[in-house]
């Protein structure tokens, strides 16, 4: 028998960005979490009930 070490990868295709420096090539995966998503609606709902009430209150 063989003594062979067989790697096993699963693999997941991203987006990312490939920026070349002097020293390396440097991977920039463009990833969302669900956290990401829940905090910017958060924000975003905010935003906008502040907008409406401002609006509602001068007409």
């Amino acid at each position: 028998m063989e003594n062979e070490t067989q790697i096993v990868v699963p693999v997941e295709i991203r987006e990312l960005t490939k920026i070349e420096t002097e020293k390396g090539i440097i991977n920039v995966i463009h990833e969302v979490s669900l956290g990401d998503l829940i905090i910017s609606t958060i924000l975003l709902s905010i935003l906008i009930f502040m907008v409406l009430s401002r609006v509602i209150r001068r007409g």
